[in-house]
Parts: structure tokens; C-alpha cells; sequence
């Protein structure tokens, strides 16, 4: 009996422990719930806040400085001086690795934008002097071994003539002299890169025996080139004194023609119909006193290929057409303005020239080379 009541006295003594022990654990757990460190969902208000960045910024400012070092690659292939360019590039490219926050991205693009517009100017430039210094060498380094000996008056010609100084060349020339942006420079090297082209398929064509009615390659180069294999092109080979007329690849007519003379060319390049003009009167617009003076002509067919008065037309005062007729030479018409190339506009018989102009469109291709 002692012992059992001993026991009972031990057990009344733990329970005001037990009380408090248990009482502890519950606060602990209460405390740890309210506190949130057991929920994985929970976010902890003590964090440092991840900065949001719009990634539209972030992505233009990388690509720019992409662009920027497409800049200082091409300076660099036409012999330019990159080192400044380059420092700047290696700067931005360091900020835009260190680039946090969409301001820090838009700093950086604002930069870039600056750099971009400052290198594009002397980069063109020397782009377009380069690409004007490479046809120029061409076209000397060719003419000099092709070469038409005119019977007529014993004087010996550079074929090719209308890619240079009197011809295209020197209207690469006034361009260049006249440009003072990016955007006049872009316009020169995109020109001079179609007239390059073009030379190049006139000097193929040279080496082409095929006779002047029949497909010739290099005409289909160019049509591929120039992306209008599925539409009218009327393709004119100053070589041949040749027109040859196309529909979605198809030669559908081929015709001989005269185009200018030396000292006033036909343009070599990619136009287009740009006006129509049946009947209409074509007027000298100098004085009598000067070479180029010729009477008002009625004109029948008239096909505006390019700026500044350069027309595909008839020529009812010529008999011959084709190869020499761009040259000094005699006309069974006897007419005085027969007896060599036209001011550069390319010339067709009344009858030809007819067909074309119901043939053509206004931005029907003209392709001449």
C-alpha cells in the first residue's frame, strides 16, 4: 500500500512539467507556422527582389551591338581604320554583359544607336569609293583589249564605252559628288553593285556566239538575278545591239536595235517602263548652235526607261539596226541624224517598236547590259 501511494505522489509531482513542456512544444509549433518557414510556397519578406527586365530592350540592345560589329567587319573589308570603332564595341559589349534592369539595357542601346550612326557614313563612303574604283578598273583594263575598228572614219573604239566615264561612270561620279548622308552613300553602292553585276554578264555575253535571235544565258541570268523569271522583261545587249523580248522565261520576240553613241551612252542597268507616251514630240532643249541639237521629232512609240529624256522609241529616219549602228556609220536613209547612235535612248524600227509598246506595261522590266 505504501509503495502504490508512493507512485501515485510521483506522478502528481510530473505533471505540472509535463504541463509546461507540452505547452512549450504547441507555442514553438505556433510560432514556426506564423513565421512561414515550413511553407515551401511562403516568400520571405527579408529576400532582395529580383529586378524585371523587358526582354523587347534586352533583345534590341544585343542585336545592336550585333549590327555594330557587322559595321566594323565590313569598315574593315574595304580598308578602313576599325581601332576607335572596335574600343567602343569591346565597351558596349562589356555593359551589356553587365546589364541588369531595362534602364541599364536601354543606357546601353542608346549608346549603341550612337555608334551604329557614327560608323555608317565613313563606311559607305568608302565602300561605294571602292566599288567606283573597281568598275572603272574593269572597264579600262577591258576595253583595252575589245576594241570596234569603224571603217567609216578610221577610229578605233573601247567597247564597253557605256560602263565608263561618259556612260555610267560618270553618273556614279556626280552622285558621289553630290552625297552627304548614309542614305545618298547606300544608294551609290546599291548602284554600283547592279552595274557591276550587269558588267560582268555584258562581258559573258561577249564571249556568246549565239545568234542575236536565239535565248542567250546571260539574259537569263540576269532575269533570275533581278527575281522577274515569272513576268515580262524586255532585255536590251548593247554588245549585240540586240533586244530580246521575254514572258515568264520564254523568248516571245527578238529585234535589232541602235543605241547611244559613245560620247552619250544607253545606261546599262535594271529599269523599268516608267510612262508611255503615243504619239508625242521629242524637242532638242538646246540651241540650234549646239551638237546635240536635232529638229522637234514626231515620235510614234515612246517608252520612258529612265530619268532625264531616255526612251525605247521608233526611229522612222533609220534603215539599219544592229551591231555598228551605235558608231559612226553610213544609213541607206541617207539622213544626216542616221549616220550614228542615238543620245542614248535605244531605237527600234516604227513596226517594232509598235509590238514592244503594246507588249510592255507601265514597271515592265528593262533590263540593258
Amino acid at each position: 500500500m505504501k509503495q502504490e501511494k508512493y507512485n501515485k505522489q510521483l506522478q502528481l509531482s510530473h505533471r505540472p512539467t509535463a504541463l509546461i513542456i507540452t505547452v512549450l512544444a504547441l507555442f514553438v509549433l505556433l510560432l514556426s507556422a506564423c513565421s512561414g518557414n515550413n511553407n515551401p510556397n511562403n516568400t520571405n519578406s527579408s529576400a532582395t527582389p529580383v529586378p524585371t527586365v523587358n526582354a523587347t530592350t534586352k533583345n534590341q540592345a544585343m542585336t545592336q551591338l550585333q549590327t555594330f560589329q557587322q559595321w566594323i567587319t565590313l569598315l574593315k573589308q574595304n580598308g578602313g581604320s576599325t581601332t576607335q570603332y572596335q574600343q567602343q564595341y569591346d565597351s558596349d559589349q562589356q555593359a551589356v554583359q553587365k546589364a541588369h534592369t531595362t534602364a541599364d539595357y536601354q543606357a546601353v542601346l542608346n549608346k549603341l544607336n550612337g555608334h551604329v550612326d557614327v560608323i555608317k557614313l565613313p563606311t559607305l563612303k568608302l565602300e561605294a569609293q571602292n566599288l567606283q574604283k573597281q568598275l572603272s578598273q574593269q572597264v579600262n583594263d577591258w576595253g583595252k583589249t575589245h576594241t570596234y575598228y569603224d571603217d567609216y572614219n578610221q577610229t578605233t573604239y573601247h567597247l564597253g564605252y557605256e560602263y565608263g566615264a561618259t556612260g555610267i561612270g560618270g553618273m556614279v561620279q556626280e552622285s558621289m559628288d553630290q552625297a552627304q548622308n548614309p542614305a545618298d552613300y547606300q544608294q551609290v553602292v546599291e548602284d554600283l553593285q547592279m552595274y557591276l553585276h550587269n558588267w560582268q554578264a555584258m562581258k559573258a555575253n561577249a564571249a556568246d556566239k549565239n545568234p542575236y535571235n536565239e535565248i542567250h544565258q546571260s539574259d537569263l541570268d540576269l532575269i533570275k538575278y533581278y527575281d522577274k523569271s515569272d513576268k515580262k522583261v524586255v532585255v536590251v545587249s548593247l554588245q549585240e545591239q540586240a533586244m530580246r523580248v521575254y514572258d515568264h522565261g520564254q523568248l516571245v520576240r527578238s529585234l535589232l536595235v541602235t543605241t547611244g553613241r559613245p560620247d552619250h551612252p544607253s545606261l546599262p542597268g535594271a529599269w523599268w517602263v516608267e510612262g508611255k507616251q503615243s504619239p508625242t514630240v521629242f524637242k532638242a532643249g538646246v540651241p540650234k548652235s549646239d551638237p546635240d541639237w536635232y529638229p522637234d521629232t514626231p515620235i510614234h512609240y515612246a517608252m520612258q526607261y529612265h530619268s532625264n529624256g531616255y526612251f525605247v522609241h521608233d526611229s522612222w529616219w533609220r534603215v539599219k539596226y544592229g551591231p555598228g549602228t551605235n558608231f559612226p556609220h553610213v544609213d541607206d536613209s541617207g539622213d544626216p541624224f542616221s549616220a550614228q547612235g542615238s543620245h542614248g535612248c535605244v531605237n527600234i524600227s516604227q513596226a517594232n517598236a509598235a509590238w514592244v509598246y503594246s507588249f510592255v506595261q507601265l514597271y515592265t522590266s528593262i533590263i540593258i547590259y
